[in-house]
């Protein structure tokens, strides 16, 4: 009976408050967001492509010129080509505030799980295609071998695009996806309860650990793609051996990667979009 009586003044408090305001500190939440995590993860991103298109360049030097060239010169990130990671993380973190407000607004009193349901479905739509599309551009600008690493952010004209690169980064997605989302309460249920003071935390670790985790699986899939992208002519014994030799470096920076998007940017696109929703008015609740 109490539950339902939160249930019900949780409900006549969203449907009481101006929903434009809420959305307004949605998008707001999603642009802070992206934009503190974008820097790094882009510069990840293109070391990962730049050493998968040349083998000259040690992968930790080019890392370092990269996210030091990020922030030296803001104005050249955030203006030109390579602000496709900023686009995916404030897409998806928008998706997932924006639908989970119109949600709780509207149906929050008849089914919380199905709120959460289309949520989860609308974020997928938005980032999968995104990922895809964000991954093929940045290919297309650092995919093509040069000399060494430029801070300058120039766009190279890159092989066209083949339809098995987009194919190979869906299943990369979907194993990041099912590690993030699926994986975890699995692993927490064969937990020991003992080994945490709480089932809360055990959970947040396993939210945490699973996706890391998944690059594991992830990884051999992504640098296949880039390597389709990027070494068309390449044969089958060319790619594998390209693929082990990269696999170690480029499995613990994928693991690194994920730590700012699925851990740094959710905790934070959480906690501003729960201070923009009490600026209004509004109790957030998950």
């Amino acid at each position: 009976m109490s539950q339902q009586l939160v249930s019900s003044s949780l409900s006549q408090d969203w449907k009481g408050c101006k929903l434009p305001g809420v959305l307004l500190g949605d998008v707001t939440a999603a642009t802070i967001s992206a934009t503190a995590i974008s820097p790094i993860i882009t510069a990840i991103d293109r070391a990962v492509v730049e050493n998968t298109a040349s083998s000259n360049r040690p992968l930790l030097s080019t890392l370092k010129t990269h996210i030091v060239c990020s922030f030296r010169h803001p104005r050249l990130f955030f203006a030109l080509k390579p602000f496709y990671v900023w686009t995916l993380y404030a897409a998806t973190y928008t998706t997932a505030n924006s639908v989970g407000s119109i949600g709780k607004a509207s149906i929050l009193d008849i089914d919380r799980v199905l709120v959460s349901s289309i949520t989860f479905l609308s974020t997928c739509l938005v980032n999968v295609p995104l990922g895809v599309w964000k991954d093929v551009r940045l290919v297309q600008v650092y995919g093509k071998p040069t000399a060494a690493p430029s801070p300058a952010f120039s766009y190279i004209q890159a092989p066209r695009f083949l339809r098995i690169v987009g194919t190979t980064f869906l299943f990369r997605d979907a194993i990041t996806i099912f590690g993030s989302i699926n994986l975890p309460p699995i692993l927490s249920s064969t937990v020991p309860d003992s080994l945490f003071s709480t089932p809360v935390i055990k959970m947040a670790v396993m939210r945490i650990f699973t996706p890391v985790l998944s690059q594991i699986v992830a990884t051999p899939v992504h640098l296949l793609g880039l390597d389709l992208c990027t070494n068309t002519q390449s044969t089958s014994r060319e790619r594998a051996t390209q693929i082990r030799r990269s696999l170690w470096p480029m499995t613990v920076m994928r693991c690194l990667r994920i730590i700012p998007a699925f851990g740094v940017g959710l905790v934070m696109n959480t906690g501003l979009k729960e201070y923009f929703h009490c600026k209004v008015g509004v109790t957030s609740t998950g």
